[in-house]
């Protein structure tokens, strides 16, 4: 009697593991935006990534290695030849980039000399073309992609973990971990800017603090 007692639980525990294994993962069923609205549910909630990458713009390289976390983000932007250090904290922006870069706008170079190491403030009339680089802009970029996003989906697997693939009809490709939390793998753009950006170290906290004096270049310029 024992024995079949045994027999039967390991049956059910078998069973029950056996259809567990065979159902499919919080993604299965979901339209192309639907996938999409998840991985930035995801993303919101972790309130942190690293996301880096390379883009072809104009025929030109540019590449981002960048920690977003709330309303701060720290990492390189890279346009060509040129570097800049991206410091934001509480959507406040700062750069820091060699006399080279700021002397290329104009600026005398005995003047973007002093500016060799130090943080300049990012005026307000040109931080929104910082937005972007974000969490609560890299969320609504999954929210709301510049191309329309198709309803049918494939379901993939990178590096041994399930993924859905959602495409765009532009040919840009959002890879997204069905898995919970949903979160965003990677991003491939096709079109006028080729390349792809990844994903990483979610909910993983930096000390990001705001830098000491910075140059406020309104100031320097006379501006209010």
């Amino acid at each position: 009697m024992r024995i079949r007692q045994l027999t039967a639980a390991s049956t059910v525990a078998a069973a029950t593991l056996l259809l567990s294994a065979c159902g499919g993962g919080p993604l299965e069923g979901k339209t192309g935006p639907e996938v999409a609205d998840a991985a930035a549910d995801a993303l919101e909630k972790a309130d942190s990534v690293h996301m880096a990458g390379e883009i072809e713009q104009d025929g030109e390289m540019s590449s981002v290695d960048i920690h977003l976390q709330g309303e701060d983000a720290t990492g390189t932007l890279s346009f060509g030849d040129i570097e800049l250090q991206l410091l934001t904290v509480d959507g406040v922006s700062h750069l820091q980039a060699a006399p080279e870069f700021w002397a290329s706008f104009g600026m005398p170079e005995s003047i973007a000399a002093n500016f060799d190491g130090r943080w300049v403030l990012v005026p307000e009339d040109v931080a929104g073309d910082f937005s972007e680089f974000s969490l609560a802009g890299m969320v609504d970029q999954l929210r709301n992609p510049e191309s329309e996003v198709k309803d049918e989906v494939r379901s993939e697997e990178v590096d041994g973990e399930d993924v859905v693939v959602v495409e765009q009809e532009d040919g840009s490709e959002l890879t997204v971990r069905d898995d919970d939390p949903s979160y965003p793998v990677s991003i491939r753009n096709d079109g006028d800017s080729a390349g792809t950006i990844e994903f990483s170290r979610f909910g993983e906290k930096e000390d990001i603090s705001a830098p000491e004096d910075p140059i406020d270049l309104t100031e320097m310029m006379g501006g209010s």
